[in-house]
């Protein structure tokens, strides 16, 4: 068996192959290789049947290549209805109330973009998102909300004041 260059290959050729699917399915037609070559690879799920579609595809002439790609972004597009922020998810989900104290364990599990945790926070990281740069990216955020308090007020965001406590009492 084949082993993974980089963490994560086998996950980002799937994805590319799969989206390349119905694009090489409409500009080239059922007779293609490399639709042949895309369904083999997603049939079997083989790192080498992954690797080979994306070869046949780098390999194809510029023009042909340039098409395909577009058509590629065009449905992807159209998949997130035009919104360039959403993204396809399932997204790993923590998520930690406001009244749970310090030394509670988030809930952790798999989530999608949409509304935030019902009682206070939630993070969504992407599968596949090293650790230490989910983390470094998190300390960034804490340190900006630590040295701005308005980040997370409702009076700075939407110029009015909570019902109940004023501006926040966490």
């Amino acid at each position: 068996m084949q082993r993974e260059r980089y963490p994560g290959e086998a996950a980002g050729l799937r994805n590319f192959v799969a989206g390349l699917l119905p694009v090489v399915q409409r500009e080239l037609g059922s007779d293609s290789l490399l639709l042949h070559a895309c369904r083999r690879a997603l049939r079997s799920g083989s790192l080498a049947d992954l690797r080979r579609a994306r070869q046949m595809f780098n390999l194809l002439p510029r023009e042909r290549k340039r098409a395909l790609s577009s058509g590629l972004v065009r449905a992807g597009r159209e998949a997130r209805g035009g919104d360039p922020a959403a993204d396809r998810g399932p997204w790993i989900s923590f998520e930690g109330g406001v009244r749970s104290g310090p030394g509670s364990t988030p809930r952790v599990g798999l989530g999608e973009p949409g509304p935030g945790a019902g009682e206070g926070l939630r993070v969504l990281i992407r599968p596949g998102t090293l650790p230490s740069v989910a983390a470094g990216t998190l300390r960034r955020i804490a340190h900006l909300i630590e040295g701005d308090r308005r980040l997370l007020s409702e009076r700075f965001w939407f110029g009015r004041s909570r019902d109940a406590g004023g501006e926040g009492s966490s």
